[in-house]
């Protein structure tokens, strides 16, 4: 037998819905256990014992099932979760990205640097600008937003104001982050 670890790029944020469509993923492939084994979803068979968990660093596959089985099987999982989810699945450390279906979502204010490559915030959360590619900005928006997003993950940027001067601190501070971002190369698209 043969030992296999894998972790795919399916983020544990991910709604009831997707993890439907993984669910049917599932129970397509070979060896299917209708039983869980020890609370997870799994494959069994002669010398095969396959679970599935999420975890943080993605849907983990570990167990073990033979390479002469695994070398056909893990292609087909892969390939058959890519058509349910719509994105390409793969592990990370290969390149494959995660998609995330809940915006993220910071604040002005906790920015602590920006540049032509990146935006970094206070708790170390880093956004590089290559992995967006509609941004956009609202200053209509209650509170103002500034939107970066693809078909992977979705960032937005509010301008917080509380008290009486709250309006004109977020014009001020809408202005100024347009400014830094123009200053690094990034143009926004107004949506006001």
């Amino acid at each position: 037998m043969s030992s296999h670890d894998v972790c795919l790029n399916i983020d544990a944020s991910a709604p009831d819905d997707v993890w439907e469509k993984i669910a049917k993923v599932y129970r397509s492939m070979d060896f299917w256990e209708s039983k869980t084994v020890e609370g997870c979803p799994a494959w069994t068979g002669e010398n095969i014992c396959l679970t599935a968990s999420s975890e943080p660093g993605g849907l983990q596959i570990s167990g073990e099932m033979p390479d002469e089985i695994w070398d056909s099987w893990y292609p087909e999982f892969k390939a058959k979760l890519t058509e349910a989810l719509g994105y390409e699945i793969g592990e990370p450390e290969d390149g494959y990205n995660f998609k995330h279906w809940k915006p993220f979502v910071k604040s002005y204010a906790d920015i602590k640097s920006i540049d032509d490559k990146k935006i970094v915030f206070n708790d170390l959360s880093t956004f590089f600008w290559n992995s967006f590619t509609d941004f956009e900005r609202d200053i209509t928006a209650k509170p103002p937003v500034f939107i970066f997003r693809s078909d992977m993950t979705e960032l937005r940027v509010n301008l917080e104001g509380k008290g009486l001067f709250a309006k004109k601190k977020q014009h001020q501070d809408f202005a100024e982050f347009h400014s830094r971002l123009n200053e690094a190369g990034i143009r926004t698209l107004d949506l006001s």
